[in-house]
């Protein structure tokens, strides 16, 4: 197991706080946040190539953070790769555990069936600087796991690949962790990689940890504000906590002018921000009525034709801003794409609604 406790680092002038986050073997744990966030900051202390003010990094129960950097146990995949081009692949797949001084006989079982499973056996003799981006991508990934390390850190590894070699590699890594059980940090910003690949999330705003947990629970309730609004919710609406009742609230938003019933705590008079993903955004007809409880809006949608799915902007006098929905393309076909489709009705289901204090 890896863990960090209430870590607190300095990368000159800006500074991580009171980070704390747990990776079970086979689990991969995705650090999201924004440009400038610490996601590198971060990666830089568990590595060694930053000071750690206070708090432990602990590897297997051992306080590792202030061991040298090859004796960490750590297999790293950086984000520009870091490939030797004047070694052959080959050399490049042995660096790391002939650097840790291992037998053959200790990893060559382990090199020989990463190089079958990446498929990589015909680049064993080439040079690095005659293979394309992809053939890159897993040579990296076999040289940061062939000596065995209890953790791979992957450093937005896959950024500059085509969305098509991208998912491949998503789905390689996903068959090392079922094989391999393959632990991994992995750092990004693209969220549907995090969401591929992770178990759990952290997300980093400002040198702050304001969310950690399961990825569903992230995704479905953000922790705050910023982490919704990173998080891509684009519905969000301020109202004020009316009234306050044994394990829920009753929100009175004045923007959508209607009064909602929700889960959790806070006193009266607080003030909140509602939101509501698009998935769950209703659009209404004869056959999908609204609930009781659901805020229902009358307007007109305009349809954007996204591919597999479609997504809805939704527009009414009722509300100063738009409402974003989205469907899958079989649930759209009664719409003109890019065209204004007026008299529509669209509910958002208090159910759906999450909220957090306004910032």
């Amino acid at each position: 197991m890896f863990e960090i406790e209430s870590l607190c680092t300095r990368n000159g002038c800006f500074s991580l706080e009171d980070i704390n986050l747990s990776i079970w073997e086979g689990e991969c744990h995705a650090i999201i946040g924004p440009s400038g966030s610490g996601k590198s900051t971060l990666l830089r202390a568990i590595l060694g190539l930053l000071p750690v003010m206070s708090g432990r990094i602990c590897l297997g129960g051992k306080d590792i953070h202030h061991w040298p950097m090859e004796h960490r146990c750590l297999g790293y995949v950086p984000q520009h790769l870091g490939l030797f081009t004047h070694l052959s692949v080959y050399d490049n797949l042995c660096y790391s555990a002939r650097a840790r001084r291992l037998a053959a006989v200790e990893f060559k079982p382990l090199l020989d069936r990463l190089i079958e499973m990446t498929d990589i056996g015909s680049l064993l003799n080439r040079r690095i600087d005659t293979l394309s981006g992809g053939e890159r991508q897993r040579v990296a990934l076999v040289r940061a796991l062939a000596a065995g390390p209890r953790l791979v850190l992957l450093d937005e590894p896959f950024t500059a690949l085509n969305e098509t070699l991208r998912r491949e590699l998503w789905w390689l890594v996903k068959a090392l962790q079922h094989e391999r059980g393959l632990s991994s940090l992995l750092i990004t910003h693209d969220m549907t990689e995090a969401y591929f690949l992770a178990e759990k999330i952290t997300v980093l705003i400002s040198g702050r940890q304001v969310q950690s947990g399961d990825k569903t629970t992230i995704y479905r309730a953000p922790g705050s504000l910023a982490a919704a609004r990173f998080l891509g919710v684009k519905n969000l609406f301020p109202a004020m906590v009316a009234e306050a009742a044994e394990g829920h609230i009753i929100a009175d938003c004045p923007m959508l002018k209607h009064r909602f019933r929700l889960g959790g705590r806070a006193p009266a008079g607080t003030a909140i921000c509602l939101g509501i993903r698009p998935e769950d955004v209703m659009l209404c007809d004869v056959g999908h009525p609204p609930l009781a409880g659901d805020c229902v809006l009358h307007g007109s949608i305009r349809v954007i034709d996204m591919g597999a799915a479609v997504a809805m902007h939704f527009h009414s006098s009722q509300v100063p801003s738009d409402i974003e929905l989205t469907a899958p393309r079989r649930a759209a076909r009664c719409f003109a794409i890019g065209n204004d489709q007026d008299c529509k009705t669209i509910s958002l289901p208090s159910a759906a609604m999450f909220w957090v204090r306004d910032e």
